[in-house]
């Protein structure tokens, strides 16, 4: 920031200078509905791995006289959470600092420590959702197996398929919501057993936020003229309205994963920090924030995509 291109900050008669925005809508950061653990994890490594694998199978009938049958666990693959840096800063000239006549100017540390946590928590949002706004590709992310993270047919280890994907894909609806929640809880493990699987949340972006209210919380059937109950409403799920989802009649359903280290994985190897210094040569004030962040997923079980039509 210098003089030339912020002229009017030294010129006298301007009832303010205001930054042209409101307030971030959830500054305690709506990417932790989707992770594990509702927060992102500490690192102490330049990257994180984790494996899984397939228990035993169903037990067999013995044969008098005859030896049992063995089995074992076959391991899965293993997922690396490579550690990315992102950093931002900006500076402004000593003559600035010097000769601006409104306090709405940012010059000093506490001002720009707000404009940088800003941009810091936005960036987290869209690094998390990325994972369902890219899903069905794998440019940006793919699970364990190299599938996209939401995909249909994808392998057990101790063989047949599951799916995290509704197919054929539906626009969100009383159908089509019955349907995914169907598939999803019924989704066996990867030795063929039955799995609980309880969806407790749903994810949407705002222009689906009325629809799935309608849905959610009728007492009846909202596409029905029959009188004929809401059998969503008994399943109290909780709607998650998400800015930061970019396709606008897809909807995911999310629900605890069955264990402490499965589902959206998020680490912080180095929390969001901020620095300043100065120029020596020019006078100018450097402001800066930083943080190293992976986030990803080995195993997707515990989320499920309706893409929209």
């Amino acid at each position: 920031m210098n003089r030339a291109d912020f002229n009017k900050a030294v010129v006298p008669g301007l009832f303010s200078f205001m930054v042209d925005s409101y307030k971030p809508r959830n500054q305690d950061g709506l990417w932790k509905e989707l992770v594990t653990g509702g927060n992102a994890r500490s690192s102490k490594r330049a990257y994180e791995e984790s494996a899984y694998y397939g228990a035993l199978g169903i037990i067999p009938t013995k044969e008098e006289g005859r030896a049992i049958t063995w089995d074992q666990p076959v391991q899965g693959p293993t997922k690396r959470w490579p550690h990315k840096t992102y950093g931002l800063g900006t500076r402004i000239t000593e003559e600035l600092i010097e000769d601006s006549l409104y306090p709405d100017i940012p010059t000093e540390m506490k001002q720009f420590t707000e404009e940088l946590g800003s941009s810091s928590r936005e960036t987290l949002e869209i690094l998390a959702w990325d994972i369902i706004n890219n899903g069905t590709v794998t440019t940006n992310h793919d699970d364990g197996l190299d599938n996209a993270v939401f995909s249909t047919g994808k392998a057990r280890l101790r063989g047949g398929t599951w799916d995290n994907l509704l197919s054929p894909a539906s626009d969100l609806s009383a159908t089509s919501l019955q349907a995914t929640l169907d598939t999803f809880e019924n989704t066996r493990d990867d030795s063929g057993k039955i799995q609980i699987i309880r969806a407790s949340k749903i994810f949407v972006a705002p222009a689906l936020a009325w629809k799935a209210k309608e849905l959610l919380n009728s007492a009846y059937d909202p596409e029905s003229a029959n009188n004929a109950i809401n059998a969503l409403k008994e399943r109290n799920l909780r709607l998650v309205v998400v800015p930061y989802l970019t396709d606008t009649d897809a909807f995911t359903l999310w629900s605890e994963p069955p264990s402490s280290n499965g589902g959206v994985i998020a680490y912080l190897r180095r929390p969001v920090g901020f620095a300043q210094d100065g120029d020596f040569q020019t006078g100018d004030a450097m402001f800066k924030v930083t943080f190293r962040h992976s986030i990803e997923v080995n195993k997707p079980n515990n989320i499920f995509l309706s893409a929209g039509a």
